[in-house]
């Protein structure tokens, strides 16, 4: 489609702009956290991920499917499954990452 730019947008934990929402959870939906508890960083990271990267991941990880399974239930390749896999654990480890650094 002519005149369709696709446009790069980082994830909001990394914008200087959106750092309040980590200082100051309580004032958006987005619940709160304790960034010394590591079980409770994980949880409130692995709930931002994008719904398609999310699925494929707890699906995986806890309720054990594999590739295959996960690809027949959401009609999705092994490939693509195992892309979207791959694409969660890369932006959980940056968001964990950055809110371990703060």
């Amino acid at each position: 489609m002519p005149g369709l730019a696709l446009r790069f947008r980082r994830p909001w934990w990394t914008r200087q702009s959106q750092l309040w929402r980590l200082r100051h959870p309580h004032l958006w939906p987005g619940g709160s956290f304790d960034r010394a508890d590591q079980a409770s960083t994980i949880k409130y990271a692995l709930l931002r991920l994008p719904k398609a990267e999310r699925d494929v991941f707890v699906l995986n990880r806890f309720r054990a499917w594999d590739y295959l399974q996960i690809g027949r239930h959401l009609g999705l390749t092994a490939e693509e499954v195992e892309s979207r896999f791959a694409a969660a654990i890369f932006r959980l480890s940056q968001m964990v990452d950055f809110i371990e650094s703060l």
